[in-house]
């Protein structure tokens, strides 16, 4: 939900992956290989799971920038 939109350049360099979710998972995001890329919680609690370096990206791309908003937005809301 933070990037809003279907499709994101991402700097893919694991060699390790997500096989199988928690049932209380959902997979947001997937690779043109079907990797998953990233992870999401099945509930309202704040969850978010990437398989890339966002923070590369952070200073030059405001999706990017809405993933660390929506993070810093959750912990302030669970803060108090």
């Amino acid at each position: 939900a933070a990037f809003e939109v279907t499709s994101v350049p991402v700097n893919s360099m694991h060699h390790q992956a997500v096989k199988t979710l928690a049932p209380s998972l959902l997979a947001s995001a997937h690779a043109p290989d079907g990797m998953v890329e990233a992870i999401e919680s099945g509930t309202d609690h704040f969850l978010v799971g990437v398989q890339w370096h966002p923070e590369i990206f952070e200073d030059r791309d405001e999706r990017t920038r809405r993933l660390f908003k929506a993070f810093i937005d959750a912990a302030h809301i669970r803060r108090f």
